[in-house]
């Protein structure tokens, strides 16, 4: 079998497909990131026998087979690390300032609480928090509804995400208590999230950049964490004030350490809290 060279980006072709993520994703991909842009397209190229950068965006820009290329060359331009626990001081945070005023409200007999994971990758993010929600609904005297929806633009991390396995090493931030409760070991070594968790979250792919026209309900947890890294601060700024407009009043925006800078809204005022950005909605 020939192996395919292929050479190096040059400058002007980055540009070319720095423009192209720029405009269908609002992807920021500065110079730093050329090395890693040219080994991912050559990665795919390769795969595909291709060896020519213009040819092959030629093929990504096409119609329908360009379509279908094009998920799959997001697959490789996006990062899927995750793990159960990632930030516990977020998930504490989200247990004191929202599910135990929920859980103590004498003014209703009944919850019903929505949560959505953005940007969750395979789908560790989702189910830790549908854990959460179970754990703190279960000695509710009232009646106690949730459900969480996790969402992300790669379609290969979404297919992992709704088949719920689970390599042993990505349990290691749960403690043994959780493990026990809501998975069961395959004789493949591998951890399955249990069937009545899984029935309470869903997955589903959404281009955080398009949420005015995402099909979504208003939410009292809304998670982005380690997702805005990847935008410039004018678009991390519009793409928080659109996730606003998906947020109950008193609902929760969860958002990373350190990854907005100078974003401000009326509606929202910001919670303190250990190690984590977090903003609550005080009205519409």
């Amino acid at each position: 079998m020939s192996i395919v060279i292929i050479p190096e980006l040059d400058d002007q072709q980055f540009l070319r497909w720095a423009q192209l993520l720029e405009e269908r994703l609002g992807v920021a991909v500065t110079v730093q990131r050329k090395a890693f842009l040219s080994s991912r397209l050559r990665t795919r190229m390769r795969e595909i026998a291709l060896n020519d950068f213009e040819e092959y965006y030629r093929l990504v820009t096409a119609s329908a087979k360009g379509a279908m290329e094009w998920s799959r060359l997001l697959d490789l331009l996006t990062i899927h690390e995750t793990r159960f626990n990632r930030h516990p001081a977020a998930f504490q945070l989200i247990n004191t300032q929202i599910l135990q005023p929920m859980l103590h409200d004498v003014s209703s007999d009944t919850i019903n609480i929505r949560a959505w994971s953005v940007g969750c990758a395979s789908g560790e993010e989702a189910y830790y928090l549908a854990m959460l929600l179970d754990v703190a609904v279960e000695n509710y005297q009232g009646k106690a509804y949730f459900g969480v929806i996790g969402t992300d633009i790669s379609l290969e991390s979404l297919s992992v995400a709704k088949l719920g396995r689970y390599p042993e090493h990505r349990m290691r931030e749960l403690d043994h208590q959780m493990v026990s409760r809501y998975f069961r070991q395959l004789d493949s070594g591998e951890f399955e999230v249990d069937e009545k968790l899984r029935q309470r979250v869903a997955f589903s792919q959404l281009n955080i950049r398009k949420l005015e026209h995402a099909p979504l309900e208003k939410m009292d947890i809304i998670f982005c964490q380690n997702v805005l890294i990847y935008f410039s601060q004018q678009r991390r700024h519009e793409i928080i004030s659109a996730m606003v407009e998906y947020l109950k009043p008193g609902g929760l925006l969860v958002l990373g350490s350190g990854e907005v800078v100078g974003w401000h809204d009326e509606r929202m005022e910001r919670l303190s809290g250990k190690d984590t950005l977090a903003y609550r909605k005080v009205r519409e």
